[in-house]
């Protein structure tokens, strides 16, 4: 079913073979079926009819219900002695055969989305402590240019702030910004299940003249772009940060610098196999279709935390400030004077 509507799609039979690792002669046949194809299992014989019976009625009554369960019901309702492993053959042929639907992908236009989630790092060296780290990751829909920005935690005040960042270091907004149901971003659902954004989410967009939209739940693939730029955060950027220079005692501006300068010689510089272009030169057509972020915006949402740049402190200094030294009142009064 995938196969053939990528194919509806346009997607060339070796683009097919290739993103499924197939031969080209597999897809062709693929689609040259009516229906989808299906491989004969050997039909094992070890349950008895009365088992077979009660998984048959089971299954009728609950498509969906899960194999250990039934399991269970079997060990203690029929004395059956197989393995689960074993009753998994039984299973596979006996319940009913569900068609799900194809996943494509869903691209979007140039300058008309951008993805944005946060993903969890664990904990790093930060100042003299080992501490959390999460990452604000953007990417903008069509070209896949990304945006990271480092933080210790995720509240609302801290996820617009380093989305602001994201923003302005992709060269503006686009016509919506696409998330998950993060509490930062959606406070809510309703009885159909749309989600209820935040009050302070919708003002923000408002100022950014962007429109807010959120995933329908239990579809993080929707926003699958900024699900693959976070598992390439983490498998890619990681062992890449491991072998370049730290600071003793680094900062999140070092950390975010870091992200800039791996997205620059790791990201920018690749050829995408969707859109077929380098990245660094689709983000750069894109950027032109991006609205500024307004001064009174970046003024609203600016951090109130200074970033202290990274000191070294030597053990001579060290020492000075851990010396007491007890004085007399008289002193200060004098002083005073």
């Amino acid at each position: 079913m995938e196969i053939k509507a990528l194919h509806r799609l346009g997607w060339s039979v070796t683009d097919i073979a290739r993103e499924y690792d197939l031969a080209r002669n597999t897809v062709y046949e693929e689609l040259a079926s009516p229906v989808p194809r299906r491989y004969e299992r050997k039909q094992p014989t070890s349950l008895t009819e009365a088992q077979l019976i009660h998984v048959e009625r089971r299954l009728a009554v609950c498509p969906n219900l899960r194999g250990t369960d039934l399991h269970a019901e079997l060990r203690h309702q029929y004395g059956y002695a197989g393995s689960y492993p074993a009753f998994q053959r039984h299973l596979r042929c006996l319940r009913p055969a569900q068609v799900r639907d194809p996943e494509v992908r869903f691209e979007t236009a140039s300058g008309k989305q951008t993805q944005a989630d946060w993903a969890d790092l664990g904990a790093f060296p930060l100042g003299r402590e080992m501490v959390r780290l999460h990452a604000m990751v953007t990417i903008l829909g069509y070209s896949r240019a990304p945006a990271i920005r480092f933080a210790t935690d995720t509240t609302r005040p801290t996820t617009f702030e380093r989305l602001l960042r994201c923003l302005e270091d992709q060269g503006g907004v686009t016509r919506e910004i696409l998330t998950d149901r993060d509490p930062a971003f959606c406070v809510g659902a309703t009885c159909d299940g749309g989600a209820i954004l935040a009050p302070e989410w919708v003002d923000m967009a408002t100022l950014l003249g962007v429109v807010p939209r959120a995933c329908k739940p239990y579809r993080a693939k929707t926003k699958g772009k900024a699900e693959r730029m976070i598992r390439e955060l983490k498998e890619g950027f990681l062992g890449w940060l491991s072998g370049q220079l730290l600071p003793p005692y680094p900062s999140i501006a070092d950390y975010d610098a870091r992200a800039r300068l791996w997205i620059q010689q790791m990201v920018l510089v690749r050829r995408h196999r969707t859109i077929k272009r380098i990245v660094g030169e689709a983000w750069l057509a894109e950027r032109a279709l991006l609205n500024p972020v307004a001064e009174r915006v970046r003024s609203r949402y600016a951090s109130n935390t200074v970033v202290m740049p990274s000191v070294v402190v030597g053990a001579g200094q060290r020492a000075l400030g851990e010396v007491v030294q007890l004085r007399d009142l008289g002193e200060y009064e004098e002083a005073a004077r």
